[in-house]
């Protein structure tokens, strides 16, 4: 018999701000209502009050003294400048995930891939997004780095809006899918210099499209997750 185990309140509650954080319906630098969000979740204050502390620990939202919190936001140059330490330590996830990856682990990622591929033909950007994060986090459980996962944790939280945002732009979308064919390619191949290379400029190679879209950003057409400083 099958117990039924009850998702903690805080925990329902931090899921749905993140997500709103992410597709850029609570922008950079927007204070966070406590009451507001228990109306719209339908949550009381004290479960929302602990999300935003846990979502503060992750790095999506900055805690203000005496002046409750707001979503993180970053300039232009931080983003570019995580996105290029993300891309290294993700090469190297990639080496040592290959270096450990049984024939199971690649039959997972295979079937995440579908999932992801399955969700871009159906141009569903927030369902691709999620299926592309648990490609990207097997592949660090895979690792079996504790250090590179923690290290690579923190840097994602924070950039999780602008990773999200950049594939907004059909060309770059499909540029991260035919990226994403090459690195099943490699892992099937079992190709770890040649997967650390992919995973080390998939990213940077946004930075055209970051700079864009901070350049563009103005008033209410500002593309969710990215904003002027």
């Amino acid at each position: 018999m099958y117990k039924f185990v009850r998702e903690p309140l805080h925990e329902v509650a931090a899921r749905h701000i993140r997500d709103m954080i992410v597709k850029g319906e609570l922008a950079p630098g927007a204070r966070l209502h406590e009451q507001s969000l228990s109306e719209l979740i339908g949550i009381s204050r004290t479960p929302i009050r602990e999300a935003i502390r846990a979502l503060a620990a992750e790095g999506l939202v900055r805690l203000l003294p005496n002046k409750g919190a707001i979503v993180h936001d970053m300039s232009v140059e931080e983003v570019l400048d995580a996105f290029r330490v993300i891309g290294v330590l993700d090469s190297l996830a990639g080496e040592l995930a290959i270096a450990n990856m049984t024939p199971a682990d690649l039959a997972d990622l295979e079937a995440l891939h579908e999932k992801m591929k399955v969700r871009f033909e159906a141009r569903d950007l927030f369902g691709y997004f999620k299926a592309n994060q648990d490609i990207h986090h097997r592949l660090l459980q895979m690792a079996a780095s504790p250090a590179l996962e923690r290290q690579l944790k923190s840097l994602n939280a924070r950039v999780r809006p602008f990773r999200y945002s950049v594939n907004i732009e059909r060309e770059s979308w499909e540029r991260s899918m035919r990226d994403h064919e090459n690195i099943m390619a490699l892992l099937r191949e079992r190709d770890g210099p040649g997967l650390a290379q992919v995973l080390r400029d998939h990213l940077p190679s946004k930075a055209d499209v970051v700079r864009h879209a901070f350049a563009a950003a103005s008033g209410l057409k500002k593309p969710p997750g990215l904003r002027r400083r």
